[in-house]
């Protein structure tokens, strides 16, 4: 989901683009130690990388608005003279709309988080990457390859509070429980995420259920507890989620923890909290759609992105936590040793990722979440 100039050239939000991850249940309880040893690669030691190649033509990218590296489309095209990525900014609030755009035949490939390229893959939506011609997918710590086995992982990220104590009476926020009560108290300055996963799996928290629950009692709960209080939200939004936060026209935020990072380096009054009840959060990464005529391009650039040097421009544009421990020296340190960013075992311990639901309990989601919204 920059430390340039603390965020001069981020893009101010990292949508989520509801990149949210499968991890949990698959195991990525290591994110703190998988950026201390990188898993070895199982891939062979194609030669994607080569200038010498043939690779031609222009793969067309959906991703979230400004989730690319300052020069990753340049340097990529420099060293394919024939190729290039067209990206396209989309910030969709639910999978289904992702699951949308691999259908459309409009993309050759996303950014899906671990839910979307899930089903994406149960629909055969997907092409398949020849991870020979992509080597450097050694790169990318082994727990997040296995939990984003579609494409190439390329970040992470928890989704908990951020506030300003000095505009809430100077009180003190631990926990999902003391955010739904000061929203009613301060109506009008609170911003929900406007991403589905993110908005209501951070509602199960609040209320001690998985963040991956497919139980329809507790889904009904999660919409009765986002629409008591949706008359004093401020908004729902997918971008800039946090921004008000800033110049003090938002008090309270679910927000994610690369773009609290960031804030915080606008205006040191900003506080993070993971909550008590723990947090949800996502996995995300680059897919290709299934039978896009351009994935010789697209597999030459997953493999240019993951090479340290290209991947850190990455990271340091957006701000986001990474997966690719052999970027760390070039990281910038206000990323690569971030708490918020960074997290402990015991942090994680209370970190659920998403997964994806299976057919029937994405349609529940999608049918709970259209029913928030219209509410």
């Amino acid at each position: 989901m920059d430390d340039h100039d603390a965020r001069a050239t981020y893009p101010l939000t990292r949508a989520g683009l509801l990149r949210r991850a499968g991890a949990g249940a698959l195991g990525l309880s290591a994110a703190a130690p998988l950026l201390a040893a990188c898993g070895s690669s199982s891939s062979s030691g194609g030669s994607a990388g080569s200038t010498s190649e043939a690779i031609t033509g222009q793969a067309i990218l959906a991703n979230y608005p400004g989730w690319m590296g300052k020069h990753n489309l340049a340097d990529f095209a420099a060293k394919y003279p024939g190729a290039s990525i067209k990206m396209i900014s989309n910030a969709t609030s639910s999978t289904a709309e992702v699951v949308l755009q691999f259908k459309s035949k409009q993309y050759d490939f996303l950014l899906a988080d671990t839910s979307d390229a899930g089903q994406a893959a149960a629909a055969k939506l997907i092409s398949p990457i020849d991870w020979s011609k992509v080597p450097n997918i050694k790169n990318v710590a082994e727990s997040f390859r296995k939990s984003y086995p579609w494409g190439l992982p390329t970040d992470y990220g928890k989704v908990g509070i951020a506030y300003r104590p000095d505009l809430i009476g100077n009180a003190t926020i631990s926990s999902w429980h003391d955010l739904w009560e000061l929203i009613p108290k301060y109506s009008g300055q609170t911003v929900f995420i406007d991403l589905e996963r993110d908005c209501m799996g951070s509602t199960c928290k609040y209320l001690g259920f998985s963040s991956n629950t497919t139980d329809a009692d507790q889904l009904k709960k999660v919409q009765d507890a986002i629409v008591s209080v949706k008359p004093h939200l401020k908004a729902f939004l997918n971008t800039n989620v946090g921004a008000g936060l800033v110049n003090g026209s938002t008090a309270m935020a679910m927000d994610w923890d690369y773009d609290v990072a960031l804030l915080q380096q606008k205006n040191p009054k900003i506080k993070w909290v993971l909550p008590d009840e723990g947090v949800h959060a996502y996995l995300e990464g680059f897919t290709a759609v299934q039978n896009t005529s351009k994935l010789a391009v697209i597999q030459a650039f997953l493999n240019f992105l993951a090479e340290p040097a290209q991947y850190a421009d990455f990271v340091n544009t957006t701000g986001t936590a990474y997966v690719m421990p052999p970027a760390t020296p070039l990281v910038l340190k206000t990323i690569s040793q971030n708490p918020v960013l960074v997290p402990t075992k015991e942090v994680l311990a209370k970190t659920e990722f998403d997964k994806y639901l299976g057919g029937a309990g994405a349609t529940l989601w999608s049918n709970t979440w259209t029913a928030i919204k219209a509410a």
